[in-house]
């Protein structure tokens, strides 16, 4: 089977199965497979594939067929111009996030030696940022999960984030591991989807972990527990900057200004929706 035959053969199977954009996804796993750009695809369209490298496609399109994140399937995603590791037990990065990240990134560049505290760090997709892109700073990034925590460590190692350390603790339980009013910012992507919406989200995102997902009944489990027991680890002046559902933005600035906060403003997407709360310890 030449490149373009099985190129070809991957979009169909892919197409029927409902992927929206099989070329797209095709295209990519060439790339990450065997390291082949569309230019060199198209130099090498009749090109026999070996033995290998068709097991290899053939696995990959059965595993996207049943539904299976393409991210999962490929073992990295970029992020921020960044590669990130990604795997079952991690939440995938998304575009979304880079609103949190540029929001709290805006807020650093004005401090000096920042400290700053991720909570629910995941892929460590925006505590490896914040540390490249203001390397002045310290980021301490605390993830509960073990298969998540292995990513995080994983993609500190790779980019070489020295002045990141990863915590590994629940932030429900940990918080009295910190001292008081010792870190100049605070950011967070936490889960925040309502309980009984997560079994009605689409089959790739069924293969999440539901923990990086299921905020509570509401969505607001964790923004209580930030905003009444994490606050207190900020020095006043510090900035909190947590993403949320674009449903939350009044329930959530609505805890922060119950919790010692000011300045609250909601920051939003390139949609235009509420993506980010942005908020100053009083």
């Amino acid at each position: 089977m030449t490149v373009r035959a099985a190129f070809d053969e991957l979009c169909k199977k892919l197409e029927a199965s409902g992927v929206e954009s099989p070329g797209y996804e095709v295209r990519l796993m060439f790339e990450e497979f065997f390291g082949m750009t569309r230019f060199r695809m198209n130099e090498e369209r009749d090109r026999q594939l070996s033995q290998k490298e068709k097991s290899c496609l053939s696995a990959a399109a059965e595993r996207r067929c049943k539904g299976e994140p393409l991210q999962y399937i490929l073992g990295k995603w970029d992020f921020m111009d960044r590669k990130y590791f990604v795997g079952h037990g991690v939440l995938i990065p998304r575009d979304d996030t880079e609103v949190c990240v540029r929001t709290c990134l805006d807020d650093l560049r004005k401090r000096t030696s920042p400290k700053v505290l991720e909570l629910c760090a995941g892929t460590g997709i925006i505590a490896v940022t914040l540390a490249k892109q203001v390397p002045g700073c310290t980021v301490t990034a605390v993830e509960k999960e073990k298969a998540a925590f292995e990513y995080l460590e994983k993609n500190i190692a790779y980019h070489k984030a020295d002045n990141v350390r990863a915590f590994s603790g629940d932030i429900f339980l940990c918080c009295n591991e910190f001292e008081d009013m010792s870190f100049d910012a605070l950011v967070s992507n936490p889960p925040y989807i309502e309980t009984n919406v997560v079994p009605t989200l689409q089959r790739e995102v069924q293969f999440e972990p539901e923990t990086a997902l299921d905020g509570g009944s509401d969505g607001l489990d964790f923004y209580r527990c930030i905003a009444r027991k994490w606050s207190k680890k900020l020095r006043s002046g510090g900035s909190i900057t947590l993403e949320i559902g674009e449903s939350q933005a009044k329930a959530v600035t609505d805890l922060l200004l119950e919790n010692g906060f000011r300045d609250v403003v909601t920051v939003k997407d390139i949609q235009e929706l509420d993506r980010v709360i942005y908020g100053t310890k009083a």
